[in-house]
């Protein structure tokens, strides 16, 4: 009979140890730019390094760099990702055949030389990677919202012909 009452309470516990999992994987599957980076950014702190690199479908051998260092740049940029609705995907589709990613890298401006604190990488209109150099982890997402990519990537590519 003992045996029996241990067995049960060890189901009992795995059962709600997977539930418990469970919930906090469906209720964490959906997030935004917002919450997962640009909460847990001093907006005031903060410089943006972008980089524009070349996919295989590009005979552009060279990426390109730029440093938003004003805070007016960085808020401009980073006001245009806040809007912006996720959902996590199991591994990153590259989609559609684009010439560029771009990489907006955060970093804090008081020590320039340091790693960075996230990386937010747009493949294309539809798929984001966040690097989270703290947690030392990526996650990759979906965009389930309408996003204008294009007046985003029209904006970056301004910044790099100005240089």
């Amino acid at each position: 009979m003992k045996n029996r009452t241990i067995k049960i309470a060890v189901v009992i516990v795995l059962v709600l140890a997977w539930g418990i999992y469970g919930t906090y994987y469906f209720l964490n599957l959906n997030t935004s730019i917002q919450k997962a980076v640009l909460d847990q950014v001093d907006m005031d702190n903060v410089y943006l390094q972008i980089i524009r690199t070349h996919t295989k479908i590009t005979n552009e051998p060279a990426d390109y760099n730029v440093h938003v260092m004003e805070k007016s740049g960085v808020k401009t940029i980073l006001d245009q990702l806040s809007g912006i609705e996720l959902k996590k995907t199991n591994g990153m589709n590259n989609g559609d055949k684009v010439p560029f990613y771009y990489t907006i890298i955060i970093r804090p401006k008081s020590n320039q030389d340091s790693t960075s604190k996230y990386e937010i990488t747009f493949k294309n209109n539809k798929l984001v990677s966040i690097f989270d150099q703290e947690k030392n982890y990526r996650q990759e997402y979906m965009i389930t919202n309408e996003f204008d990519y294009h007046s985003f990537k029209n904006s970056i590519d301004k910044l790099f012909q100005k240089e």
